[in-house]
């Protein structure tokens, strides 16, 4: 039986769960945002505490898309600093954020199969996860056709997203995956896509040019 009692009851316990509910959200929106302004400024322990804030934000809020794809892109980006400046122990950085990348995009491409930056990001996470590990090791693993669907699916939905990011990684991954697998027409058919672009010369420089670095 319904009374006055037991609907203002109901309704305080309905305000009391959405006021719970809504500085969760807050709390999640501001933690990503310092994470962003920390991650343009670069270096290793910035990546690191922007990592920190990123997980702080899905604690808050666990189905946060942009925090799970964004923390994939911040470990990725600790390993391939700490792979440029070569610190002591950098493969192991590699194996383990690239790992933990790998989870994080992974997460995003399930939760978002229609935006390309969980397929993009993990396609990544796969490449330093390999300069961790080696690229045998990752094809053992039977991580390259799960890397080949990132960067093709990504390729599909945005392929000027980061610069033409997905078309530089679709050529670089056909650059460096080994015999039986390696494929000069389809990576020559990736990079062709950059011509006439209005992509940066520095992005254009550091990582058009496929004979550098293992992964982009």
């Amino acid at each position: 039986m319904f009374t006055k009692e037991n609907t203002h009851l109901n309704l305080l316990i309905l305000l009391s769960f959405l006021f719970c509910l809504s500085p969760l959200g807050l709390m999640a929106d501001d933690d990503i945002s310092e994470a962003d302004t920390l991650y343009t400024q670069g270096g290793m322990k910035i990546y690191k505490r922007s990592i920190e804030l990123y997980l702080k934000a899905l604690e808050s809020k666990p189905d946060n898309y942009e925090a799970k794809w964004k923390c994939a892109r911040a470990y990725r980006q600790f390993a391939k600093e700490a792979k440029r400046q070569r610190v002591e122990g950098w493969k192991e950085i590699c194996a383990r954020q690239g790992k933990e990348g790998m989870k994080y995009a992974q997460s995003a491409m399930e939760q978002e199969p229609g935006k390309p930056e969980g397929f993009y990001y993990y396609g990544l996470s796969v490449g330093i996860y390999s300069d961790g590990v080696s690229i045998l090791t990752a094809l053992a693993e039977g991580l390259k056709n799960k890397t080949q669907k990132g960067f093709e699916m990504a390729y599909e939905m945005d392929k000027m997203y980061d610069e033409a990011g997905p078309i530089l990684g679709l050529g670089r991954f056909w650059a460096v995956v080994p015999w039986p697998f390696k494929n000069k027409k389809k990576r020559l058919n990736s990079t062709e896509n950059t011509k006439g672009r209005n992509i940066s010369l520095k992005r254009m420089k550091g990582r058009y040019i496929l004979l550098s670095c293992s992964w982009i």
